[in-house]
């Protein structure tokens, strides 16, 4: 997988938005790079879990930035946000079982970083501007 970069077209000109999506792509980028490298489960299990920890974080400080400045969009980014944590904790889950991979994990983690941020966050927050 090839390292993933910052680039205009992912920036939403929400300062604290864009912030923390730069962070949630080093995020993956590490992924990557650890859970192919370091096969230990107990430290594979601690970096799925603090990918789930910041997932949490970011979709609650951009759904309170919606709150307080789209309220109309608020419903619909929880509900995504909902959705894409169940679905993660679910791959993370067949990890586990080895129903997943750690490589399917990063998979659907990049899948969902550009599918939601480019189609969804930047549609939401460059109103803001």
């Amino acid at each position: 997988m090839p390292r993933f970069d910052w680039q205009y077209g992912y920036q939403t000109n929400n300062k604290i938005i864009d912030l923390q999506h730069k962070y949630f792509l080093e995020l993956m980028n590490r992924l990557h790079d650890e859970l192919s490298a370091n096969a230990d489960p107990v430290y594979q299990e601690r970096l799925l879990n603090e990918l789930i920890a910041y997932a949490k974080f970011h979709f609650l400080s951009e759904e309170n930035i919606l709150l307080k400045h789209l309220p109309r969009r608020f419903a619909h980014q929880q509900r995504l946000h909902e959705v894409l944590l169940g679905d993660l904790q679910s791959k993370i889950a067949g990890m586990k079982t080895g129903q997943t991979t750690a490589t399917e994990i990063v998979l659907f983690v990049v899948e969902w970083f550009f599918t939601h941020t480019i189609t969804e966050d930047v549609t939401d927050f460059l109103p803001l501007s």
